[in-house]
């Protein structure tokens, strides 16, 4: 009969100790980090996701009262999934369509006049997979003024996306991207430069 996993040199099978779960998923929070996570997650569900689509102002407030940073004239659709608002920023204009997540462990800065289209996804969160218990780290991710990102974009932590900037439909950006250029692909690649004359 074949062993389920590959046998070491002296026939004996190998093992590995992984960390729980839990311990692998989940980072660790004060006390009082928890208690504003719980707050958000009900006042998100209550306040936030019911309202109707074209109550902008009303969801600038609440997100306001979470700590977020809002431009009075920035746009947020109600399908849109924000943790950690604390930790959001956006520009005067600034529009998140509907389906968004913006994962904000660490800082996310949306500039003037920026569209975050349908599905796309930001995440300053990731594992550090080379430790065995592959603690999360978080990384702030800045998106420039007058940046289009288009459906089902794909952001990774620490990313600074210059102004001006286009990303096409499903792109995944890992990498700092230049202003005033269009990117696409997965991994995402400068396609042309815009002429901003």
């Amino acid at each position: 009969m074949t062993p389920a996993y590959p046998n070491q040199p002296d026939g004996k099978p190998i093992t590995t100790v992984a960390a729980k779960p839990r311990d692998r998923v989940f980072h660790s929070m004060t006390g009082g980090e928890r208690l504003a996570a719980f707050a958000w997650r009900w006042g998100q569900r209550l306040f936030f996701y019911p309202s109707p689509e074209p109550a902008n102002a009303w969801r600038r407030v609440v997100l306001r009262c979470f700590g977020a940073r809002i431009d009075s004239t920035a746009k947020i659709n109600p399908s849109a999934r924000i943790m950690h608002p604390w930790n959001l920023s956006m520009g005067a204009g600034a529009v998140v369509c509907h389906g968004v997540v913006l994962d904000c462990q660490a800082p996310i800065d949306i500039g003037a006049g920026t569209r975050i289209s349908q599905f796309s996804h930001l995440c300053t969160a990731t594992h550090t997979y080379h430790q065995r218990d592959m603690p999360i780290i978080g990384r702030p991710i800045k998106v420039g003024d007058r940046c289009w990102l288009a459906a089902d974009v794909y952001v990774g932590c620490g990313v600074k996306i210059g102004d001006g900037v286009v990303v096409g439909a499903r792109a995944s950006v890992f990498k700092d991207v230049v202003a005033d250029t269009v990117v696409a692909g997965s991994p995402a690649v400068v396609k042309l430069v815009r002429d901003t004359a």
